[in-house]
């Protein structure tokens, strides 16, 4: 629980009162009688062990108060009897609200030092003056640090109070802001924080963000006494392993590892106090306070524009470096000059990439995130992924680890190799588009055995779902693939052709196999619109054999039966283990260096010969 108000108002003496801990620990805040930094302290209670953050009251030190109040669960709120309510009563308020920490009980301190007769009404004052500014149905406790039966009134209010703090917004894993960074002779760096998310063991792996630089943990404490495991919501001292001091700093975070990331954009709903002086407008600056960190961001507002006294919206903030929050998490926006509270924010997306204001698909993501709802989510970056989402993504904008939303998915998703999810609705409509777009082309081009895998190309539609559903359809036997081309495995060009192109098959077919291992150039055979197309079904039905002179850059074409009879010809003009030249070769086919270079590349990647160098050997026969 954090104890909070206005600077001079007793909170650090009825921490003391409280439990007999110190929590002015500087030099400077003794001489100055005020706090600077975070004091912490714990009281025993009949309900269990309450740890105190004691929160500088200046207006100078509002950071330290939001890091206070981040992983607390409930507030304190202490008011003078003498002072009442005052400007840093009213601001801790705002931001204990903003950030969702709701307010206990009210402890008004130096009750001693108003007339006994005049307390009671004084209570009902500062009770009213509460109730205006949102704060009401709790304890207001009269006490003073002079007078123990004040204290153990307050105690008991604690102690009740405890019982009923709420659990607010927490990280799916290990989390710990960092708010002071130290070294103890022997030990090295000690870092400290409120842990949220999950317990924290020696054993575990972590890192500090942001860098994802792995740290191992040598002890780790709450409240002075050396622990195997810290729960969630414990004030814990670690005692980080191989990383010095100056490597640490106040506001970054201690993690579980490769739960975590850093980002220079973060996705949040922002919303404007109601008193604001002015709009907050798209592009602005404003400083950032969310956990123990502290960073200026722009501003940019889905949909441009500005957000009104009182309103919210939408946005994303845009810092220079990377920092570390998780989803769910609350922060404070303060202007710049002069520096005041403006609103606060709540983070939907802490690895968010950047979008244009006007991303409408993006903007449909931010408006899940903020309902909360899994399915939604799911269907928002579905279509904004072009059909497809990353599980992890689901898991962190919905605030669940990624086991259970695979577990929590509704059967009307589909889980497909590397952590993707797409609606089955989605799948099943890309698979139907598939076979439409390959019939579409069979239709156009009944004598091409394939299609060119380009036309199945949709760029609605994210590679990785294409994959998958080219994948299940040639599995399922409906689709077959060659290289860069496709077909429907109904589909049979030698069925398609006409009479026409019957008698063009012929002749084509005819002229190849007349040239021997001499075949006329390609261009030559074609004399009808379909030729080519005639040709390539020759080839796909193996009676003919397509090469290449690569120092030509010349496509060439040879038939079957004389690609099989050069075979036995070399055979038998250099029998096994004859070796001869390229030169041997074209003397004893008859034909010419432009041909016998690819045929014999050809016979070489079959195994009809083996190459060494410049001269050949027929393969002898398999044993």
């Amino acid at each position: 629980m954090i104890v909070i108000g206005h600077v001079d108002h007793g909170k650090t003496a009825l921490v003391r009162a409280l439990t007999g801990i110190e929590t002015d620990r500087l030099t400077q805040e003794k001489q100055r009688g005020l706090s600077i930094t975070l004091g912490f302290a714990h009281c025993r209670l009949p309900s269990g062990t309450l740890d105190l953050i004691d929160a500088p009251g200046h207006e100078d030190f509002i950071r330290a108060m939001v890091s206070g109040a981040t992983g607390a669960r409930g507030a304190m709120l202490v008011v003078s009897a003498v002072d009442g309510v005052a400007p840093q009563t009213v601001e801790h308020l705002r931001i204990a609200a903003l950030l969702g920490v709701p307010v206990g009980l009210v402890a008004v301190t130096k009750a001693d030092l108003v007339a006994h007769s005049a307390l009671p009404e004084r209570l009902r004052t500062i009770t009213a003056a509460l109730a205006e500014l949102g704060v009401a149905g709790v304890p207001v406790i009269g006490c003073s640090t002079l007078k123990t039966g004040g204290v153990d009134a307050l105690t008991a209010g604690l102690n009740t109070a405890m019982l009923a703090l709420p659990r607010g917004a927490s990280p799916t894993a290990a989390f710990l802001p960092i708010d002071r960074v130290f070294s103890l002779s022997g030990m090295g760096t000690v870092v400290t924080g409120t842990l949220l998310g999950g317990d924290l063991t020696l054993a575990d792996a972590m890192a500090l963000q942001p860098g994802a630089r792995p740290v191992a943990l040598r002890g780790v404490q709450a409240r002075g006494q050396a622990l195997d495991v810290v729960a969630p919501g414990e004030r814990v001292a670690v005692n980080l392993r191989g990383i010095a001091v100056k490597d640490v700093a106040r506001g970054d975070v201690l993690c579980s590892a490769g739960v975590f990331g850093a980002s220079d954009c973060l996705d949040v709903r922002l919303s404007l106090l109601a008193d604001a002086t002015r709009p907050l407008k798209h592009m602005q600056d404003i400083r950032v306070l969310f956990g123990t960190s502290q960073a200026v961001a722009t501003m940019r507002l889905m949909g441009g524009g500005q957000i009104a006294p009182g309103c919210a919206g939408l946005a994303q903030l845009r810092f220079k470096h990377p920092v570390t929050a998780f989803a769910g998490q609350t922060a404070i926006l303060r202007s710049l000059s002069p520096a005041i509270t403006l609103g606060g924010a709540c983070i939907l997306d802490p690895q968010a990439l950047p979008v244009k204001s006007s991303d409408a698909a993006h903007l449909a993501v931010m408006q899940a995130a903020w309902a909360q709802d899994m399915v939604h989510i799911a269907n928002a970056l579905c279509a904004k992924g072009r059909g497809v989402a990353q599980i992890e993504d689901v898991a962190r904008i919905s605030r669940q680890s990624s086991g259970h939303v695979q577990l929590a998915l509704p059967e009307g998703f589909k889980q497909i190799d590397g952590g993707w999810i797409i609606p089955q609705s989605a799948l099943e409509a890309v698979g139907a588009d598939i076979r439409a777009r390959l019939g579409g082309f069979h239709a156009l081009h009944p004598i091409r055995q394939w299609a060119p895998q380009a036309i199945l190309h949709d760029r609605a539609v994210a590679d990785v779902v294409s994959d998958h559903v080219e994948t299940r359809l040639i599995a399922d036997g409906v689709m077959r693939r060659q290289n860069d081309n496709v077909a429907l495995a109904s589909h049979d060009a030698w069925a398609c052709p006409t009479e026409a192109q019957r008698v063009q098959l012929d002749r084509i077919e005819g002229q190849i196999m007349q040239g021997g291992v001499t075949p006329p150039d390609v261009p030559t055979l074609f004399d009808a619109p379909d030729d080519a197309d005639l040709l390539d079904l020759l080839i796909d039905k193996g009676r003919i054999i397509p090469m290449v002179n690569i120092g030509l850059n010349q496509r060439l074409v040879f038939h079957a039966e004389a690609v099989a009879q050069a075979a036995r010809a070399l055979a038998a003009a250099f029998p096994p283990p004859t070796v001869f030249t390229t030169s041997q070769a074209r003397v004893a086919l008859a034909t010419t260096r432009k041909f016998i270079v690819p045929l014999l590349e050809h016979f070489d990647a079959q195994g009809i010969t083996l190459r060494n160098g410049d001269i050949r050997q027929i393969a002898p026969p398999a044993q």
